[in-house]
């Protein structure tokens, strides 16, 4: 796998010195820049350089064939525009064998997603659109990033993917305000980063999206009355999203909250939550502790008799190591997760081949997210031009290989009633589909 996973670091290494060479250019047909043909010769600082341009040019019966005129405004939709993308991901160049004898572990996200977004381009270029993407390395400090902030060839980007650490986020938030470029966030699910920013779109759920997706199926299926909400004192700040999204007129959840200091729950009475004829739901918004997880499922296991439970817990669950399967299915356990692929289909399976063929290594969730976002952004662009973040709220949800992108409005606060004139005054779009899996056949899979 290491080896594997060299071929595909040399894809991007090499790419950092094709800096100063925008003029560069590969065919639609295979990856840019195929692992193990390229090594580098010697090392400049770059930094604060673009790590690569790449246009994508005629293909084998591509209709209709990608020209490499010079970017120009988009007009309408549908037109042959050119647009201008800026891909920012974590390479870490700088911290690379000159001799591309060893990869930087940290890299591995960047390396993945670039892989994605790389096969996604070949789709696109299929499909008639014209896209000019330079790839720049954000490296990892925030001074390294401001650096890059600075450099000219980013702000003539129309759109930009990326960055991955959310400082970087932020800062490049914050420049977008002013310059109204389009910022296509695909990693961090941090809330609240950006206000007053319609051009800002978070791929990635955020834990007010998952408490909300959790409540909303939770109620379609049992009454407020049977869910209870579990964590510790520290983490009492989450319980307000499950709350806030219970539907207007019905009881609020119970609460239990557990002192930080506790690592069992003997001092707990849970049979009070038990009602004859009742499925008994318990949420724990909790991820930091597979003890503590471990020690409410042994009790809940113990005093539950008769009655039938369900549990739902974070996406960190399914990592969890120390917790006995049996528990997850004797309890009903369900989990959140931002994104889940069915490698069984047809499409993951054809994916998973087409990687292994231009990288010789295996996808991970990183390259699913960036052949998803790539694909999205490109076809969003041929519908609608630099428009279509206005769009995103009212517009058919987008069906890609690790999930859904289902986008609303999102608010630092609750959104302002219907009436009030600020209800269009947004801070950002979020994706707010989260999936729902429920412990089955040892493995969590999806529920309907």
């Amino acid at each position: 796998m290491v080896f594997k996973m060299l071929r595909l670091f040399l894809v991007a290494f090499a790419l950092v010195f094709a800096g100063c060479n925008p003029a560069k250019k590969t065919t639609a047909g295979r990856p840019p820049g195929k692992p193990g043909t390229v090594r580098p010769t010697d090392r400049p600082d770059t930094r604060s350089e673009p790590m690569d341009t790449i246009r994508w040019t005629t293909a084998p019966n591509a209709k209709p064939p990608i020209a490499n005129a010079p970017a120009t405004p988009a007009e309408a939709p549908g037109a042959a525009q050119t647009y201008r993308l800026a891909l920012l991901l974590p390479f870490l160049t700088d911290q690379a064998d000159p001799g591309g004898l060893t990869v930087p572990e940290k890299s591995s996200l960047a390396l993945q997603f670039y892989g994605g977004v790389s096969l996604a381009l070949q789709k696109l270029s299929e499909e008639g659109i014209n896209l000019a993407v330079e790839v720049f390395d954000t490296q990892v400090s925030d001074a390294d990033f401001q650096r890059l902030l600075g450099n000219p060839r980013l702000g003539k980007a129309q759109v930009m993917i990326g960055p991955v650490r959310p400082s970087h986020v932020a800062l490049l938030a914050e420049r977008i305000r002013q310059t109204r470029q389009i910022l296509i966030s695909p990693e961090s699910p941090t809330m609240n980063l950006t206000s007053r920013n319609p051009d800002f779109i978070q791929i990635n759920p955020s834990l007010r999206a998952h408490c909300t997706a959790i409540t909303r199926h939770i109620l379609r299926r049992h009454s407020p009355e049977s869910v209870t909400l579990v964590c510790k004192e520290k983490e009492a700040d989450r319980l307000p999203f499950f709350q806030q999204a219970n539907s207007p007129g019905n009881k609020p959840f119970a609460q239990i909250l557990v002192p930080d200091a506790a690592t069992t729950f003997d001092n707990i009475d849970l049979s009070r939550y038990f009602k004859p004829g009742r499925t008994a739901v318990f949420v724990l918004p909790t991820w930091a502790s597979q003890d503590f997880v471990m020690a409410f499922l042994r009790k809940l296991s113990a005093g539950k008799g008769a009655n039938t439970v369900e549990v739902y817990g974070m996406p960190q669950w399914k990592n969890f190591e120390n917790i006995e399967p049996e528990y997850f299915a004797t309890l009903n356990v369900h989990i959140i997760a931002a994104s889940f692929v069915n490698r069984d289909t047809e499409e993951a399976r054809a994916f998973r081949y087409a990687f292994y063929a231009a990288y010789g290594t295996v996808p991970d969730d990183n390259a699913y997210n960036g052949y998803d976002t790539m694909l999205f952004t490109g076809q969003m662009l041929r519908r609608y031009g630099l428009s279509f973040p206005q769009r995103l709220p009212a517009e058919r949800p987008f069906d890609g290989l690790r999930g859904r992108y289902q986008f609303a409005k999102a608010y630092s606060d609750n959104p302002p009633d219907a009436a009030n004139d600020q209800l269009e005054q947004y801070d950002y779009l979020e994706n707010t589909f989260v999936h729902i899996l429920r412990f089955q056949n040892y493995r969590f899979e999806p529920v309907d």
